[in-house]
C-alpha cells in the first residue's frame, strides 16, 4: 500500500547557465535547508524553472522571500510505497475518480521503494487529498 502526504513546493525562476543551480544549492546548505526533493528544467531564452519541497517550508520560504527567489508557492503530494509494477495506479485511479487532473508528476525508484511527487490545480488540492485518503 502506498502512503500519502501534503508536501509544500516552492518555485524559483533562474538563470539557465552553468553555476545557478549549485549557487542556491549552497545558499541551501548554508542555511541548514533539508529538501525531499528538488527538480529543475531548462525553459526557454535562457531562463529555468526549479522546484523544490524542503523539510521545513518556513525556513524555506523565509529564506528565499528574503532572497527574492520565491516565485511560487503551492501544496503536492507525496506518494511512497514498495517499487512494483503499478505502484502509482491505486492513487491515480482514485484522483481520476474524483475527477481531479494531474498538472505534473515525478517518480523514481531505488532500492526496492518509489518515491512520487504529483501537482494538481490549487482549486483541486482539497479534493485530491480526500480522494488520496491524506489530510
Amino acid at each position: 500500500m502506498s502512503k500519502v502526504e501534503r508536501g509544500t513546493y516552492f518555485t524559483a525562476n533562474l538563470e539557465d547557465k552553468p553555476g545557478a543551480l549549485l549557487k542556491v544549492t549552497q545558499d541551501l546548505k548554508a542555511n541548514n535547508i533539508a529538501l525531499s526533493g528538488l527538480w529543475g528544467f531548462g525553459t526557454s531564452q535562457g531562463k529555468a524553472q526549479l522546484f523544490v519541497v524542503p523539510r521545513n517550508p518556513s525556513k524555506l520560504r523565509d529564506a528565499w522571500k528574503a532572497s527574492g527567489l520565491l516565485a511560487e508557492e503551492g501544496t503536492g503530494f507525496w506518494i511512497k510505497g514498495t517499487d512494483r509494477t503499478g505502484a502509482l495506479n491505486k492513487s491515480l485511479e482514485a484522483l481520476s475518480s474524483a475527477r481531479v487532473n494531474v498538472r505534473a508528476i515525478h517518480a523514481i525508484a531505488a532500492g526496492g521503494r518509489f518515491g512520487s511527487f504529483l501537482w494538481v490545480d490549487a482549486a483541486d488540492v482539497e479534493k485530491a487529498a480526500e480522494a488520496l485518503g491524506t489530510k
